[in-house]
């Protein structure tokens, strides 16, 4: 069914950016407008939303995307344009394409009319999303259970004679065991130096040796919802100069989750963690943002970096995830999601945090 209240709320962000028109194309966005997934993989898949809340969607006939109230259906077949059908209830003017809109479907849209004016569409939607419902914070903290299970499952199966590939796919495995849908990317085990590349993927061959740092990276969507989540641990032993970067790390993202709160922008959210490491001698090895938004996308707005002035406001989840890489050497990150709330913020991954130092049993 369509969701009206969504609905209305991307309405009224779009009047307050000034946007008469966009077109939804995003899998994600229209999952969350109207309960159904669409996949139109090369197809031409989209919902038109227009200010005075009158809603088309376009789709073709191979999607069996039902009739749902309040939304005006137009079907097509394979071999059949889809883009007349929408360029035919386009006002003249500005229209707002969704970003993740392949640019050949843009185009032949663009190709209908000589009287439109291309924007970008998407923030209307982002911003809504960004502001989670109580049915999402549960489909949140779910994942986030199921994500402690996975670093907790990798960081016991850590062992010399497995590769980082291996153990990468025996985590992946894991999480579909317990309701992941299977997706493309590997999960990040990083084994020594390598944790020193902030996306390293897992290498079949690369091997485990003592004093290495073992950084965890995992993240999987599980009910239509991400998880993610960062820890590093360290084999057999661990220099002094790497528990002093641990525990650097780990003091800027507490830092970074005390300060969150309603009100605060996520520039300074990212400011916080910065600080801390800049203020160690580590400042130029702290080499990503602090954080990202994370729903039915692991990527999505708001982001906790130097460039994004949104504020935080109740129920947006991001994660908090500082770290510092040392090329050839070390690299440690501990990331954690958070849900903003009334007075602060949620953290909803809790496995602990204090430094480990595994394969000595």
């Amino acid at each position: 069914m369509m969701n009206k209240e969504r609905f209305t709320r991307v309405v009224e962000e779009m009047k307050r950016q000034g946007l008469t028109q966009i077109l939804i194309a995003d899998d994600p966005a229209i999952f969350w407008l109207t309960g159904r997934i669409v996949n139109p993989m090369e197809r031409c898949g989209a919902i038109l939303l227009k200010d005075d809340g009158e809603v088309h969607a376009f789709m073709n006939n191979l999607f069996c995307f039902e009739p749902i109230d309040g939304m005006t259906m137009h079907y097509y077949a394979d071999g059949e344009n889809p883009y007349k059908l929408i360029a035919d209830e386009l006002a003249p003017g500005k229209i707002g394409f969704d970003k993740n809109w392949a640019s050949k479907h843009t185009i032949s849209v663009l190709k209908e009319r000589d009287d439109l004016i291309p924007v970008l569409g998407s923030d209307p939607i982002d911003i809504c999303k960004s502001h989670k419902d109580e049915a999402e914070k549960e489909a949140l903290r779910h994942a986030a259970s199921i994500n402690d299970m996975a670093v907790e499952f990798g960081i016991k199966h850590i062992d010399p004679s497995l590769d980082e590939l291996t153990l990468s796919n025996m985590i992946e495995e894991f999480f579909e065991e317990h309701g992941a849908v299977q997706d493309m990317q590997l999960q990040y085990v990083c084994y020594g130096k390598n944790a020193a590349e902030p996306h390293h993927g897992a290498v079949a061959g690369e091997m485990l040796k003592e004093g290495d740092a073992v950084l965890f990276d995992l993240w999987a969507p599980i009910n239509n919802y991400w998880c993610d989540m960062t820890r590093t641990v360290f084999y057999k032993s661990c220099s002094e100069e790497h528990r002093k970067v641990y525990e650097i790390v780990k003091a800027a993202q507490q830092a970074a989750i005390d300060f969150v709160k309603p009100g605060v922008k996520m520039s300074d959210v990212d400011a916080v963690a910065r600080k801390v490491i800049t203020d160690a001698g580590y400042g130029e090895y702290f080499l990503t943002r602090t954080g990202h938004g994370v729903g039915m996308t692991v990527h999505e707005p708001p982001e906790a970096s130097p460039s994004c002035d949104l504020i935080a406001e109740p129920g947006m989840c991001f994660s908090i995830e500082p770290g510092i890489y040392l090329k050839d050497d070390v690299g440690v990150r501990i990331e954690d999601l958070v849900i903003v709330t009334e007075d602060g913020c949620e953290v909803l991954t809790r496995y602990p945090k204090n430094l480990q130092i595994v394969g000595n049993d």
